[in-house]
């Protein structure tokens, strides 16, 4: 299954993750200050591959070339949607990892985000949301455009309004973990955000059995 999805995803989905990570590494590279190198780090991790993955979601299930032939054999829609997510998301992980582990040689620290697994979640849990609202809106509106132009579009807001959500809603803000480590409710927003992402991935299984929509 997951040979499948891998063989049959488009290639811009694969490759381009990986570009974005030499991109950033080059710009490392180039910087030399400490404080440079761990906002880059920081913004690479938390800010690009949560969008990335939101976007590449979005096109998951619906690009699959031989979605109408699947949709005719006896596999679970729930495995479907299940493979190609962990897919992309594998490739985003593996990314960001490598990140790390190439940052960690040059000498940056990511400690001001907390501990190694809070610096892991502080990634983690907005990429996850947004590639469940890019895979589930997809589904949804049977577009792939539509859920890829809503994961930006969440994305942005949640970038340009950060005063206004912690003000409001800080426990829905995606990117508390890298630009707010120290918040009291940052563990409850992580709980949330992950509770929104899972009911958001079961949405989009609701409407990918309705077979007929995308046919």
């Amino acid at each position: 299954m997951i040979r499948y999805a891998w063989r049959t995803s488009r290639r811009e989905l694969l490759w381009f993750p990986l570009a974005l990570l030499f991109f950033f590494v080059v710009i490392v590279v180039m910087m030399r200050h400490p404080e440079i190198r761990f906002t880059i780090a920081r913004g690479y991790l938390g800010f690009f591959v949560p969008l990335l993955a939101g976007i590449t979601a979005a096109y998951a299930v619906l690009d699959d070339p031989a979605l109408e032939l699947r949709f005719a054999t006896q596999t679970r829609h729930v495995q479907t949607l299940l493979t190609r997510l962990t897919l992309l998301l594998a490739v985003q992980g593996a990314c960001a990892v490598s990140f790390q582990a190439f940052v960690s040689a040059l000498g940056v620290d990511l400690s001001p985000l907390g501990s190694p697994l809070d610096v892991q979640l502080a990634w983690m849990v907005p990429t996850l949301t947004l590639a469940a609202i890019g895979l589930s809106v997809s589904l949804a509106s049977a577009q792939c455009v539509t859920g890829a132009f809503v994961a930006g579009a969440v994305w942005l807001l949640q970038v340009l309004m950060k005063s206004w959500i912690l003000a409001n809603g800080p426990r829905l803000y995606l990117f508390m973990g890298i630009l707010e480590p120290g918040r009291v409710d940052l563990a409850a927003s992580r709980l949330i955000l992950f509770a929104a992402s899972a009911a958001a991935i079961f949405v989009a299984w609701l409407f990918l059995r309705r077979q007929e929509r995308y046919l």
